[in-house]
């Protein structure tokens, strides 16, 4: 990297941390380890940030077909794990019949997402992630009812333990890449933690047009998060991609 110059990039709309990295052929935490002050998740239309671009070929960035690939797949199962996730809270809210078969849906998510990591981690790995991601789903559902049912002693027992749960999260894929950094992950998952509450809190009060724009904030914040899990597997298994 000492024998090259940094480009100075400004941020256009629909930028992207992840998009940037592909474009230059860099990362996204090597942006970020560039920018000290950048914060990733509030990029500004018309913001300067520095970039070392690599992975030149015939003067054209390039991204491997695998990178692309693993991201479908990564986005792809985190963006139905929020709409499911959507979906159950319409069907709690609006009382409909559609209930069972919604959860059920829900929560083939957990196995879905967790054969992504498969891929890399192995079947143990896989297996916690799957059982973490169903108690997640499993207690914010009972969350929703909560709140539809204006329970505050039981809206408080629900949220100490979706938290924990995220702590647990976060040790378990911290533990796997070194890329994943604890505080990190735990910070991005208390952030889908609190914008899905928002989205929750707004559907039951019926402030319909709030709720639909907490749910675009919900789906920015997943698909960053499927950016970062991303980024880790292709820094941790570099000679795959």
């Amino acid at each position: 990297m000492e024998d090259m110059m940094p480009i100075m990039h400004t941020i256009r709309p629909g930028d992207t941390l992840y998009n940037l990295a592909m474009q230059y052929g860099t990362t996204v935490q090597d942006i970020i380890n560039t920018n000290i002050a950048l914060d990733p998740y509030s990029l500004r239309v018309g913001q300067q940030i520095y970039i070392y671009p690599s992975n030149m070929q015939n003067n054209r960035y390039w991204v491997s077909n695998n990178e692309v690939q693993l991201l479908k797949q990564m986005n792809l199962v985190w963006e139905q794990h929020i709409m499911w996730t959507r979906m159950l809270l319409i069907s709690i809210a609006e009382n409909l019949k559609d209930l069972d078969a919604t959860q059920t849906r829900l929560l083939q998510n957990p196995r879905d997402i967790a054969d992504v990591f498969k891929q890399y981690y192995g079947i143990a790995v896989a297996n916690k992630i799957q059982t973490l991601l169903t108690e997640h789903l499993t207690i914010g559902k009972d969350l929703i009812v909560a709140i539809k049912n204006n329970n505050q002693e039981e809206i408080n027992r629900l949220s100490t333990r979706w938290y924990r749960n995220a702590d647990d999260m976060a040790e378990a894929f911290s533990s796997i890449n070194p890329f994943y950094p604890k505080e990190e992950v735990r910070r991005m998952l208390y952030e889908h933690l609190r914008l899905t509450t928002d989205e929750v809190n707004n559907r039951i009060k019926g402030n319909y047009a709030e709720d639909i724009r907490a749910y675009d904030m919900v789906q920015k914040e997943i698909l960053r998060m499927s950016q970062f899990f991303v980024d880790g597997i292709v820094r941790q298994f570099n000679n795959l991609f």
